[in-house]
């Protein structure tokens, strides 16, 4: 029964720390949605920004939304419309506004289901007044929005901090004219710089199938590109932990963001990219978190791209540490792990800590501009088993551009070289250490280098990785975890498709169907996206987005990765226009953040 879906999420709010209930007389009501499950959800860091800074507005209610779990799934399919919010248990359709927060491609399906849950109709064309506006925000998004362009009414592209305000100033003229629908659509789009309203566009296709040009439909008054919006950072309070639950990965973690972007340059990462310029939060912004936390023994987990980048992480460890706090980090850099994250890792009792030297071969790390070198890495093992950590995790990929079987030998050698300086460096210990190796296929993302490369393919990858398995499966002490090709197929599909790609949506989510079975279903091959190398001068469907990254840029970039040839890491304020972002950009990267 429907009851027991409310008792579940009435024990979920009984256990939760934080959360924020608001009546609803008068105010704005927004069902926050995150496309998976609670548990997961609620680990998610953006997510919980996203619902603080929401709530912060006095006229603005926010209730969170998660994908049903398990048991409630089937009774709510057989009974649409009963999808309800934790804060009031109230029914989704109830709210004026459905806002998607979506970290990742494969949550796509989620959302279109959610919708159906709801009883909202999927796809946008087919909703009237009386259903709320669905919007949707997230790094999988402002990536490329198009394969979710027929479900969403429109999209915030860029960062919350920025986007926020603007959207309520404008929202607020027609709070009580729900029937102007299309009225507000058009001064979203046209009033608020990253606004995305996918049906003010057109989208013409070519013979071959590729995207001829996108415009906005006549006399709508929009612009030709919807623009990113960036957040400073040094004006912005660090997202962090706001609810705490012990129904979650992160139980007993404050989560704080020391920072956004990296300037590392690698060409796979979309985020070294899209959230150009790097910027940090001051170490004393951070350090408030802690203080306003009020908790002894506070364990903090710090979060960036590129933790031990932060130029004022060895003040913001040592302070920490002295206060008594433990300190967990996302992952770390082998070219820069400073003795104060040591002492720190020691001091918090941890057992394993992750690098990520991604490739195997120092060529093939040139390639993705990957800078460290072998004997950094194996340096980095020795000075993290010394501080007494004993259990690494390394993280590969496979399928990389150029990639040989020399550079899957590579991997080998390397989990080998790893495994001799671990245990000599644990020699006279108690306990042998171990390693970890997580491989990963690699799957070509929007506004990367590597955005015209094709996908490697599910039988090669799995080959690649039945190589890896063999190479190292009598070796003691060594695990191996491989992600399945099958599903990073789909992911590249949905990070490299237009809006055609929504076909396939609708297949898997609404009508049942098994991916395969969509495939065959759908009269458009996915090879077309997933598999085709890009020219030079094709048409992107993410480029609806101007994130202020040159074009021209990244191909030159993915011309230096196909010479193994390495580029210097981004370092705003230096007057640098290559990339083009620091040059259009404004309030995002003031000389006091880039004295680095």
């Amino acid at each position: 029964m429907l009851w027991k879906m409310k008792q579940r999420q009435v024990a979920w709010l009984a256990e939760e720390k934080g959360t924020i209930h608001k009546d609803w007389g008068g105010r704005l009501c927004i069902a926050l949605a995150f496309p998976n499950r609670y548990q997961v959800g609620m680990s998610n860091l953006g997510f919980q920004s996203v619902y603080e800074d929401l709530n912060l507005f006095e006229d603005i209610v926010c209730e969170r939304v998660f994908y049903p779990e398990p048991e409630d799934l089937d009774l709510l399919r057989q009974n649409p419309g009963n999808l309800i919010s934790v804060e009031s248990q109230r029914a989704v359709h109830d709210f004026h506004l459905l806002a998607f927060s979506i970290a990742y491609e494969n949550d796509y399906c989620n959302v279109l289901e959610m919708l159906s849950l709801a009883g909202i109709p999927p796809l946008a064309e087919r909703r009237t007044s009386m259903h709320p506006l669905v919007a949707a925000g997230g790094v999988a998004v402002f990536l490329n929005p198009e394969p979710l362009a027929s479900f969403i009414d429109f999209f915030f592209i860029g960062e919350a901090e920025a986007l926020l305000p603007d959207f309520w100033e404008c929202w607020q003229h027609f709070k009580n004219e729900s029937s102007r629908r299309r009225e507000l659509l058009k001064s979203l789009a046209r009033e608020i710089p990253g606004i995305y309203v996918p049906s003010l566009y057109r989208v013409s296709y070519k013979p071959d199938g590729a995207i001829d040009f996108t415009e906005p439909i006549p006399a709508s008054g929009i612009p030709e590109r919807v623009v990113y919006r960036r957040a400073d950072l040094l004006r912005a309070h660090p997202c962090r932990t706001l609810i705490t639950t012990p129904n979650t990965e992160f139980s007993n973690v404050v989560l704080v963001e020391i920072g956004r972007g990296c300037g590392r340059g690698c060409r796979f990462c979309a985020a070294g990219f899209v959230y150009r310029p790097v910027r940090f939060h001051p170490a004393d912004a951070v350090l408030q978190v802690e203080e306003e936390s009020g908790r002894k023994a506070l364990r903090m987990g710090l979060v960036s791209a590129a933790v031990s980048d932060h130029p004022e992480i060895s003040s913001i460890c040592e302070t920490l540490s002295k206060r008594g706090a433990l300190i967990s980090f996302s992952s770390l850099r082998a070219d820069n792990i400073p003795p104060s994250i040591i002492a720190s890792l020691q001091s918090s009792g941890h057992q394993a800590v992750a690098i990520a030297p991604e490739a195997g071969s120092e060529r093939l790390r040139r390639v993705i501009n990957k800078n460290i070198t072998e004997t950094q890495i194996y340096e980095a093992a020795k000075v993290i088993t010394e501080g007494g950590i004993l259990h690494l995790k390394l993280y590969f990929m496979i399928g990389l551009p150029t990639e040989t079987q020399d550079d899957l030998e590579a991997i080998v050698e390397m989990t080998k070289g790893v495994k001799h300086h671990v245990l000599k460096s644990s020699r006279g210990k108690k306990r042998l250490g171990t390693i970890t190796l997580s491989v990963n296929s690699f799957v070509p993302k929007a506004f990367t280098p590597f955005q015209w490369v094709p996908f490697a393919g599910v039988a090669l990858l799995k080959e690649r990785a039945r190589w890896i398995q063999r190479g190292l499966h009598k070796i003691s002490n060594v695990r191996v975890h491989f992600d399945l090709p099958k599903w990073a197929y789909v992911q590249a599909l949905l990070a490299r498709g237009d809006r055609r790609v929504g076909m396939f949506l609708e297949k898997v989510a609404l009508e049942g169907r098994t991916w395969q079975q969509a495939f065959r279903d759908v009269p458009v091959n996915p090879d077309f996206w997933v598999l085709r190398e890009r020219g030079q001068e094709e048409v992107f469907p993410w480029e609806i987005i101007d994130n202020g990254i040159n074009r021209t840029f990244l191909w030159d970039e993915y011309q230096r990765a196909l010479h193994g040839e390495m580029s210097s890491p981004c370092r705003p304020g230096e007057k640098c226009i290559r990339c083009g972002v620091c040059e259009r950009s404004t309030g995002c990267c003031s000389s006091e953040e880039t004295t680095l």
